[in-house]
């Protein structure tokens, strides 16, 4: 595969919307992965050597397996000061993706969008978008390679945390020679891989593991055991003092499994929405299936709210699933 390079002019037309900026809002999606909060953290590390006022907004705080990132108590859930003439929003596909801070970007005059979603929408003035790219991170990594922007070892660290999380420590599909090759580069710039590894992959909480034990023991497989789903309702999370962050990776698990092509888990951290995490292998489009939930994401990752009980919701996914499986 080719290695990733942004169109042409991009980097200058970024170079000229944050040089004509005074103040800059960065934003990214609600419950945040290591590839949304690295790559909005390496923004706000390149703006403020360069000298720009900056400030990094997401509905929901970092989780605890992403506060070793450089910087993130930067992360906030409203501004603290006003003036913004520029806004930057990074690894989302649509603008509502944003959750309560849409209302802090929806008045700025500019907006420049980096990501690597299939669009759902088509915000930002400036679009720095490559649906090829394993990362969001990975994208922000060649645009500071491009702009000749000095890349930190925090920067660096970020920008690693990105592009790990989201192949997989390099396990998944979506893992390219161009991550491989920018994951280098980045090592050479001081990131920690060791510290993401650890932090990311090996420091499970309790509550984790327990939920992940629940989980297989809820796993129903169908159609010849191609499709693979669980669920973990409220009476769980609550039994266990467990939290949301506390299922990141686990879907993964369930595709693992050698007859299944198609996976799902549905979580209940709260009554009233159950959050369904999607992944498949090659040649079936769970990114579809994440669509008709007015969710979204990759091909072979996506996600999405239904705003119903945990039977109403599996009664409301199996099918399209199944639909999913044959469609291919």
């Amino acid at each position: 595969m080719p290695a990733l390079t942004l169109a042409p002019n991009l980097a200058q037309k970024f170079r000229e919307e944050i040089g004509g900026a005074t103040s800059v809002l960065i934003g990214t999606h609600m419950n945040p992965d290591g590839d949304a909060l690295g790559s909005a953290l390496a923004m706000s590390h390149y703006l403020t050597n360069e000298g720009i006022q900056n400030e990094v907004l997401c509905h929901h705080p970092a989780p605890a397996y992403l506060q070793f990132l450089p910087g993130v108590n930067r992360v906030r859930q409203a501004p603290q000061r006003g003036g913004h003439d520029l806004g930057i929003a990074l690894d989302l596909d649509a603008l509502s993706r944003l959750g309560a801070m849409e209302t802090y970007f929806a008045s700025l005059p500019r907006l420049v969008l980096i990501d690597h979603h299939v669009p759902i929408e088509a915000p930002g003035d400036l679009r720095i978008v490559e649906t090829g790219a394993p990362a969001t991170a990975l994208i922000l990594a060649k645009l500071f390679f491009e702009l000749g922007a000095t890349i930190t070892p925090a920067m660096a660290t970020c920008l690693l945390t990105g592009i790990v999380t989201d192949t997989g420590s390099f396990r998944f599909r979506n893992t390219n020679a161009d991550a491989l090759h920018v994951a280098a580069q980045l090592l050479e710039l001081g990131g920690d891989i060791n510290q993401v590894s650890e932090e990311v992959f090996q420091s499970k909480r309790i509550s984790s593991a327990r939920l992940l034990g629940v989980l297989l023991e809820n796993m129903v497989l169908l159609d010849n055991e191609r499709i693979a789903y669980g669920w973990l309702d409220l009476e769980t999370f609550e039994k266990f003092d467990a939290k949301d962050e506390d299922t990141e990776g686990f879907v993964n698990e369930l595709l693992a499994i050698e007859t299944v092509q198609v996976a799902a888990i549905l979580k209940q951290p709260k009554i009233g929405k159950i959050r369904i995490s999607l992944r498949s292998r090659k040649g079936y489009d769970v990114a579809a299936v994440a669509q008709l939930f007015e969710g979204g994401g990759h091909r072979n990752a996506a996600g999405c709210v239904i705003e119903a009980d945990m039977d109403t919701a599996i009664e409301l996914l199996i099918p399209r699933l199944r639909e999913c499986l044959e469609s291919s």
